[in-house]
């Protein structure tokens, strides 16, 4: 298959490109990137991008950001880096990578955790990735030609964070648990699913 993986050098995109990259043709591609750059948040910097790519089996994005702030200290500012990263830059992706992938292609976003549990200094993050979830249990109902839109939404990521110290109410996950769900999901046929992993 030939997958795109966008945010191939964070934490689960570097080791999705990894895993992926050994059985298929994988193009990873990430902000500072000299070969496949791509700023999510802008939408010419992502048609910039499939527009130099073949025509593509799969696209997985696992970049995003928003503010770690508490309640009583977002400005109406704080949310707006959420909104137009994760959340936007996302929604953006779907809308330009259904006219660059093949018959019956793939899309697979990242959300997390924080859409359904509570986090301290988190309520930004919680707000987008529960948008998305939103997102993607609609736009999949309307996206033609065999087209998939699915999102896996992991826990904390062990290594990355302490293996016995709960996050959101969870122990942290192993990367390679997760990477296998994103696996899954290029070779299952369902759309409009929340993989959830924590």
């Amino acid at each position: 298959m030939k997958i795109l993986i966008i945010g191939a050098t964070g934490t689960i995109g570097k080791e999705i490109y990894n895993y992926l990259k050994k059985t298929n043709e994988v193009y990873g591609a990430h902000r500072n990137s000299s070969s496949y750059p791509i700023d999510i948040t802008d939408k010419n910097s992502i048609k910039l991008l499939f527009k130099k790519l073949p025509k593509l089996d799969a696209v997985i994005n696992a970049a995003g950001t928003a503010s770690w702030k508490s309640l009583s200290d977002l400005e109406e500012e704080d949310y707006y880096m959420g909104i137009k990263s994760k959340l936007m830059g996302q929604v953006n992706l779907v809308h330009i990578a259904k006219d660059y992938l093949k018959e019956n292609g793939s899309i697979t976003l990242t959300t997390g955790i924080l859409a359904e549990h509570y986090e301290p200094n988190a309520v930004a993050l919680s707000l987008v990735n529960g948008a998305i979830h939103s997102f993607v249990n609609a736009a999949s109902q309307e996206l033609t030609r065999g087209i998939r839109l699915n999102t896996v939404a992991p826990g904390a990521i062990a290594g990355d964070f302490p293996k016995d110290q709960k996050f959101a109410g969870y122990l942290p996950v192993e990367i390679q648990d997760v990477v296998k769900i994103y696996e899954y999901i290029l070779t299952n046929k369902n759309t409009g699913q929340i993989l959830k992993i924590y």
